[in-house]
């Protein structure tokens, strides 16, 4: 598969996620940064390895100092640290890279600094974006002045979460719970028919059931709600 061929509805949910993703990932920033002010023995990036969120440190001349556990597993031949660097084999994307961090380590104050994400797209793969987050809270750790954080954040098609789990957090029924599990893969309800070997008329009664419960209207908007769900 290339990016080409990426399903459309898919690509249209995981960038309603990413939206929302990026509304919140500034607050968990700043969450770790006084978490590192109050002397915390947790670096930014453990605290947000905690979160499940991939993030890398870099210092202020864009070396990588520090990468959590969940950054580690989005790595492979497209994007990777390379001689202390964030390295990605697409060039156009390397290129963008490269003058974001140029201008992360070049201007002397980054609080009016804003970097537009960075779409790194990989072979057989969907792409990652890469968003660069100037960091102003205190340095970890002191000798390399820590300068930004970078976040990952992986597109692709996941698995949904327990369906007993939606079921005890939205007071979902059993069998509106599992049809919630597999539209939170991306899967429309017609394919959640098939699986649960339902009607589809059963299934969108089902979802319609599950919107309400959950007052969300679009599928995107369920998608990016259910995602949260561990």
């Amino acid at each position: 598969m290339t990016i080409l061929d990426m399903d459309s509805e898919v690509c249209n949910l995981r960038a309603e996620e990413e939206r929302i993703l990026a509304s919140f990932t500034n607050r968990l920033i700043e969450i770790a940064a006084v978490t590192e002010a109050r002397e915390s023995s947790l670096s930014p990036i453990a605290a947000l390895n905690a979160m499940r969120l991939p993030a890398i440190a870099l210092d202020r001349h864009g070396f990588v100092t520090d990468v959590n556990a969940a950054a580690d597993a989005v790595f492979d031949h497209d994007i990777k640290i390379k001689d202390r660097r964030l390295f990605v084999h697409d060039p156009d994307s390397r290129a963008v890279l490269k003058e974001a961090i140029d201008q992360l380590i070049s201007l002397p104050r980054l609080n009016s600094l804003a970097l537009e994400p960075i779409i790194v797209p990989r072979k057989d793969k969907y792409p990652v974006i890469v968003r660069i987050w100037p960091f102003e809270g205190p340095a970890y750790p002191p000798p390399q002045e820590l300068r930004a954080l970078l976040t990952l954040n992986a597109l692709g098609r996941r698995p949904g979460p327990p369906a007993a789990i939606l079921a005890k957090t939205f007071h979902l029924t059993p069998s509106e719970a599992k049809v919630a599990c597999i539209i939170a893969r991306g899967a429309p309800p017609d394919i959640a028919a098939r699986e649960l070997k339902i009607s589809r008329e059963t299934a969108r009664n089902q979802l319609k059931s599950v919107f309400a419960k959950t007052d969300t209207h679009r599928q995107s908007e369920l998608v990016a709600l259910l995602l949260q769900v561990e």
